[in-house]
């Protein structure tokens, strides 16, 4: 039940339209877009021959302090304002940002005092003011940021759905064909043929866009491949380099079996003589990379196949990961299929749903 909780959690956190501002990334631009508005308002108070970088530094470094502090106050209140609505959580958030402003400035004037020694309330009552101005812009920004976001999001499972739902027909056929001939001479073996295939249609039939772990996502591709070893017979050889240990990646559901079937309908089906697909793990870098090789008829077809389930395996991807995708490449022999495989892991979800 708890995890059943977390996950919901997480979804609703995932579809807020205030960002993690716990994240690192998150607050170096937010400090970088900060210091662009310090020298925006400095060059309008003065001319570019006088600008002047002591006002430019103090500002700064009262800008910094608000910013920081509106952020770390913000990380905190995330889960609770995602139980609000739009409007509610915006006017939360822009009441922090008011809040944080007002104390720090009236801290500036208490322990740093430029012209008197009397609290400068004209001044205080503009930083806030500017700061809810700001604050409200930044609000909407995130808003309409989120609702982009969840548009891509619902048409990255769309294509899913398209996907799911192009599965080959005369493959299911054709192995429930050949089960029904392995039945009188070999059961067990049509027995673990069925088991395959119901665990791949499991998978493929699921309706959301899921992620599962990368030795999850490989089995799915060694069943399906059982079960085209079993239908082909000597025609297919199927190797996999993988190492001893696989990483502890999280990657999307279905980016490795639609390559697989590519590579058994185009090269290894398509040609009267005996083929390959070679599957190869590899550290690239600060990443993985996952390298499907397949040989290829000399006499390519002039059907090329559909280009969906490549073009949706890109988008999933890079929507995970932008440093993530899917290249291609075809020789005279042979076509290869490199996925470049993000560093995100399945503990990191965890701690997101903590």
């Amino acid at each position: 039940m708890s995890a059943t909780n977390r996950t919901g959690k997480q979804d609703l956190l995932e579809a807020f339209f205030l960002p993690d501002l716990c994240n690192t990334r998150a607050v170096i631009i937010l400090l970088a877009l900060s210091e662009a508005l310090v020298l925006a308002l400095t060059l309008m108070e003065s001319s570019l021959p006088g600008f002047s970088w002591q006002r430019f530094t103090v500002v700064s470094f009262f800008v910094q302090w608000v910013c920081l502090l509106s952020v770390a106050v913000l990380c905190q209140l995330r889960v609770v304002l995602v139980r609000l609505a739009a409007v509610p959580a915006s006017l939360v958030a822009v009441g922090v940002v008011q809040l944080v402003t007002l104390l720090v400035s009236v801290a500036g004037e208490c322990l740093w005092p430029l012209d008197s020694s009397h609290i400068d309330w004209p001044w205080v009552w503009r930083n806030v003011l500017i700061g809810t101005v700001f604050g409200a812009m930044a609000m909407r920004y995130f808003y309409v940021q989120s609702q982009w976001r969840l548009k891509a999001q619902a048409e990255l499972r769309s294509r899913l759905a398209a996907l799911q739902a192009n599965i080959r027909p005369h493959f299911f056929f054709n192995t429930l064909n050949t089960v029904a001939s392995l039945i009188p001479v070999d059961p067990d073996k049509a027995e673990h043929m069925l088991l395959d295939l119901a665990q791949l249609f499991r998978a493929v039939l699921k309706s959301e866009q899921a992620r599962l772990s990368l030795s999850a996502e490989i089995e799915l591709g060694k069943r399906y491949l059982d079960i085209e070893q079993v239908r082909i017979g000597d025609r297919l050889t199927v190797e996999w380099h993988l190492p001893a240990t696989l990483p502890s990646l999280e990657v999307p559901q279905l980016i490795l079996q639609p390559l697989l079937e590519n590579a058994v309908y185009h090269g290894i089906q398509a040609s009267a003589a005996p083929g390959y697909i070679h599957i190869e793990l590899q550290s690239a870098g600060d990443g993985w990379q996952l390298l499907i090789r397949n040989s290829k008829p000399p006499v390519v077809s002039g059907h090329a196949g559909n280009q969906m389930a490549q073009d949706n395996i890109r988008s999933r991807l890079q929507a995970l990961d932008p440093a993530a995708g899917l290249s291609t490449e075809e020789t005279a022999t042979e076509y290869i299929a490199c996925l470049r495989l993000p560093q995100t892991r399945a503990s990191d979800r965890q701690k997101g749903m903590a």
